[in-house]
């Protein structure tokens, strides 16, 4: 089977390919991986499993659609399971359901709250030390209990946002009983 392939190239490189009269940008693998931060076998393992698909290939290098590794970028391209070792942290959770980059927010909170050591040592390989610091400054007043906020401020150097006061407060006012004594006939 013989099919006619037109490649242009602007100035600034990107390529554009005309197929059967349509004509759409795509990119090479090396391109890709780049935009993706991934390697080159990552991309190829992608399209073999297709969560990305080739235009064609040319002198042996697969042409991609680039709006579709543009669209890839913004979302996770993997399934990122979690170990079963996690699985007593997330009770109410299906382990297999998870995915340590869709759900980081919930596991890093969970994993920094009642994680031990080898959950803690996972979480530092898995997520970087500058994506823990901002879950601790952004959602660790919330997530966190003040015991765990405190100490994990001070292991990554940062300082979490202010917790709001009503987390401080208890639930009656302190002399809430004198003044429903007062009013009551």
């Amino acid at each position: 089977m013989k099919t006619k392939l037109t490649l242009m190239q602007k100035t600034d490189g990107s390529l554009f390919l005309e197929t059967a009269g349509r004509t759409r940008e795509v990119c090479a693998v090396s391109r890709a991986a780049r935009i993706l931060g991934r390697t080159r076998r990552q991309i190829y393992r992608y399209i073999e499993t297709g969560l990305l698909k080739p235009e064609a290939k040319l002198l042996g290098e697969w042409l991609l659609d680039a709006a579709g590794v543009e669209n890839a970028a913004c979302s996770p391209l993997a399934v990122q399971p979690l170990p079963k070792k996690l699985g007593p942290l997330f009770p109410e959770h299906d382990i297999s359901k998870l995915n340590a980059g869709r759900d980081k927010t919930l596991v890093i909170s969970r994993v920094l709250e009642n994680g031990g050591l080898a959950e803690i040592k996972w979480a530092f390989k898995r997520y970087s030390r500058g994506e823990l610091s901002a879950f601790v400054v952004e959602e660790g007043g919330r997530l966190l209990g003040a015991r765990s906020l405190r100490l994990w401020s001070l292991v990554l150097g940062v300082k979490p946002k202010p917790v709001p006061a009503w987390r401080n407060s208890g639930i009656w006012p302190a002399d809430g009983n004198r003044e429903r004594a007062a009013h009551s006939p």
